[in-house]
């Protein structure tokens, strides 16, 4: 099909014949002249084909291989690869190794203390890895072996520094004089930090210093960095090496460094993507269509109401914010040969049905006459991979919406491919519908706040969920229906925008911190036996929530009735602002003995380990349960290929509380 379509002319007779299909009576060398509109239109054909899916892994970052010390620079012993790490929660300064590889560990020992070169050099790049760090550990990385961004065990500090997880250390100048050298250096703006002993991830995306000739013309930049899903710092430039870099000067290019003289380390899934080039469009032409019934055949059946020429997508030309069509042509120069992901957003497609689908929206995109993506309206987003040679490209990019959706008509188109980060071909700040809606932040003050909303979690959204802030800066996030731990976090609190910008439209709340997602399955559940499967949820003729309660600094108890037995539910913060505890306290009907094989769920995760301090690292050493002293032991199962984390109920006349913490 490939080359019939190059060859449009000469195919008349198939147009004709596609046509008829679709219950249209077009002459076929007519119709050739709409080929890329009518054969999106054919039902039961593929004569608009799908672009080529991109090989497996050709848009994802290379890894680095861990699986001995060949990535590296040849470097002291105290560097070693391991198949993971087995430290305590309060366990010193110390990594104790097991036996295999996928973990890049720093040991130091007398003697053994160099640092780690990457073999390769990077200029702009994202970066991204896990970093595990025992209690009291102080670490770094640097970038071209020059801009370090600090790496150390920050758990507990309520004021981000610059010592701490995440920040950009300051320049080093020996001329200023003693008690004056540090000159710069940036804190992270919060402290997204896990307790000793878990594993954290980093992101970071950083553009190196531009160089003329041999004179920079501009600073090193971190366009972001992340620290387990926190922004903390975004377009920071630093104006020259930090303190302890390898090297002194600035170049384009230099080597990732981690520095083996501060302390023990663990790394792992370190992965990058480097960026040499950027893909330009222009000249750039519109024409913009108004108009009842449009659809993927707009230009066929609407006659353009304007034309002119344009700088980005957008869908400013349109007069509407309705019922409107626009078809831009022009030429894409790519730096690279390669293949090429493009992605076009539809900000009018929605999520549920009557807000989707080809009678709501749609648009394509054609480069060299050829299909390269093809959006149906079925989600809000669709992609398509083309191989494009280095140099410029004519193409023709089209999309139409076609029912008002809360005035929203915002487009985005994105592209990235061989040494091209993702860039937007859009109008980031397009005058149709304005720049971005300023975030609406809740936060506590003096006193907790308890929100109701919807919110998202393992892929479904739970409808009947109550987050609570406290200030002390620990929250959470319940499901009332099942009396249900969805997240646990610190910081700041919840961004509701999508509750209440406008007229609202997918209703959800997010946590803006760090946030550790929980089971989400019920706390409480009767097992008939031993190898019985914990239910995903609890329907209401066996658990009955009962709101909450306010004890006198505003934090709520849940109520609920369980099979008849009353349950309260209380959550709270410990005092310095680090823990979430747990009490559930049971009550019988005084008319009946207690039922048997009622279990709590403390956690469920891929795995479940009892540490030597008597607590359990929960997953991947996301977090950790901990249980009052004299508790009895709750056992560990596995079930449906995950770890649980389980306690029998024991009542006591009629009475019955367990109590546990969980440490993150």
């Amino acid at each position: 099909m490939t080359k019939r379509l190059e060859n449009r002319e000469g195919h008349a007779d198939l147009v004709e014949s596609l046509l008829k299909k679709a219950g249209l009576t077009i002459p076929g060398r007519i119709a050739t002249l709409l080929l890329p509109i009518v054969l999106v239109a054919a039902p039961g054909t593929n004569a608009f084909a799908q672009p080529r899916a991109a090989p497996q892994g050709e848009f994802a970052p290379r890894a680095v291989s861990l699986a001995n010390l060949d990535a590296f620079r040849a470097t002291s012993a105290n560097w070693i690869v391991a198949a993971g790490v087995t430290p305590g929660r309060i366990l010193p300064v110390a990594l104790p190794p097991l036996p295999g590889a996928g973990v890049l560990m720093n040991r130091p020992a007398p003697g053994a203390t160099g640092p780690l070169f990457t073999t390769w050099e990077h200029g702009d790049l994202d970066l991204s890895f896990d970093a595990l760090l025992p209690k009291g550990a102080r670490a770094g990385i640097y970038l071209m072996g020059r801009y370090e961004v600090r790496l150390a065990d920050s758990w507990g500090t309520r004021s981000a520094a610059l010592t701490d997880l995440g920040a950009l250390p300051p320049r080093w100048d020996v001329t200023r004089g003693a008690g004056r050298e540090a000159v710069g250096g940036t804190p992270p703006r919060q402290n997204p930090s896990r307790a000793p002993g878990l594993w954290q991830h980093i992101d970071i995306s950083f553009r190196a210093p531009r160089f003329d000739g041999h004179r920079k013309i501009a600073n090193a930049r971190f366009a972001r960095v992340t620290v387990n899903g926190v922004v903390v710092h975004e377009n920071v430039e630093v104006a020259g090496p930090s303190r302890d870099a390898a090297f002194d000067d600035e170049r384009p290019t230099g080597p990732l460094m981690f520095p083996g003289d501060r302390g023990a380390l663990g790394l792992r899934n370190v992965r990058y993507k480097l960026f040499t080039g950027a893909v330009v469009i222009g000249p750039l032409r519109y024409r913009a269509f108004e108009g009842e019934s449009m659809d993927s055949s707009f230009a066929a059946t609407h006659a353009p109401v304007r034309e002119g020429v344009a700088t980005a997508f957008a869908p400013d030309p349109v007069g509407t914010p309705d019922k409107f069509a626009l078809s831009y042509d022009g030429t894409i120069t790519v730096p690279t040969t390669g293949v090429y992901r493009f992605q076009l957003d539809l900000g009018w497609i929605g999520p549920d049905s009557a807000t989707r689908g080809v009678n709501v929206g749609g648009g394509r995109l054609t480069i060299d006459g050829k299909p390269a993506l093809l959006h149906t309206g079925a989600e809000r987003r669709a992609t398509g991979d083309v191989e494009l040679k280095a140099g410029p490209h004519p193409f023709v990019m089209e999309y139409y919406k076609n029912r008002p959706f809360f005035g929203r008509r915002d487009v985005q188109v994105w592209v990235e491919g061989p040494g091209v980060e993702r860039q937007p071909l859009h109008d980031e700040f397009s005058a149709a519908f304005g720049p971005p809606a300023n975030p609406i932040i809740v936060d506590p003050q003096m006193e907790p706040v308890v929100l109701r909303s919807f919110m998202r979690h393992g892929g479904t959204k739970r409808v009947i969920v109550a987050s609570v802030a406290d200030p002390l800066g620990v929250h959470y996030s319940y499901d009332l229906a099942q009396g249900a731990l969805l997240y646990v976090w610190r910081g700041p609190f919840l961004e509701t925008t999508q509750m209440w910008h406008e007229r609202g439209e997918d209703q959800l709340a997010e946590p803006l911190g760090g946030a550790i997602s929980l089971a989400g399955t019920p706390a409480l559940a009767f097992l008939g036996s031993a190898n019985a499967a914990w239910p995903d949820s609890l329907d209401e003729s066996v658990y009955r929530r009962g709101g909450y309660t306010l004890d006198k600094l505003g934090r709520p108890t849940f109520l609920a009735q369980l099979r008849g037995i009353a349950v309260e539910d209380n959550i709270r913060p410990a005092a310095d602002g680090l823990t979430l505890s747990r009490e559930l306290h049971l009550r019988a009907p005084a008319t009946s003995t207690a039922p048997p094989g009622l279990f709590v769920q403390l956690a469920r995760g891929e795995h479940i380990t009892r540490q030597p301090d008597g607590s359990y690292v929960v997953g991947d050493r996301s977090f950790y349960i901990t249980l009052p002293a004299g508790s009895p032991l709750p056992a560990i199962r596995r079930q449906n290929e995950h770890d649980e984390l389980l306690l029998p109920v024991k009542f006591a006349r009629g009475a019955a509380s367990v109590a546990y913490t969980i440490v993150w």
